[in-house]
């Protein structure tokens, strides 16, 4: 997958240019041009696409995440959903993983179940 290339199809379909993009990114249109170029991006400026463009670009990412960049109107919150595929003799060692993760985003003021 081709992020560059997903970006500016979206931006072009929904009459964004680069320079305006590049001002809803805080980048210069040259620095938007070498973007729409590159064929990996950073889960932050995914995100700031995303927010900018108003469209999930999240949904492009592993198959096995579901990842929103884009809150639902009205919410402040966002989820990140993990599947984890395992044999079944790894069974306790995943939920001892599990319950170390949930306390650790407990512990940074985060809520998990």
């Amino acid at each position: 997958m081709h992020f560059g290339k997903i970006v500016k199809e979206i931006a072009l379909s929904n009459g964004v240019s680069a320079e305006e993009l590049g001002i809803l990114l805080r980048r210069t249109c040259s620095d938007i041009l070498i973007m729409y170029e590159q064929e990996e991006w950073s889960s932050s400026n995914i995100k700031c696409a995303s927010v900018a463009l108003e469209y999930d670009f999240g949904k492009f990412l592993n198959e096995g995440d579901h990842c929103s960049f884009l809150a639902p109107e009205g919410d402040s919150q966002r989820e990140f959903l993990l599947t984890v595929k395992y044999p079944a003799g790894k069974k306790y060692l995943l939920q001892s993983w599990l319950s170390k993760i949930k306390l650790i985003a407990r512990a940074i003021g985060l809520e998990a179940s």
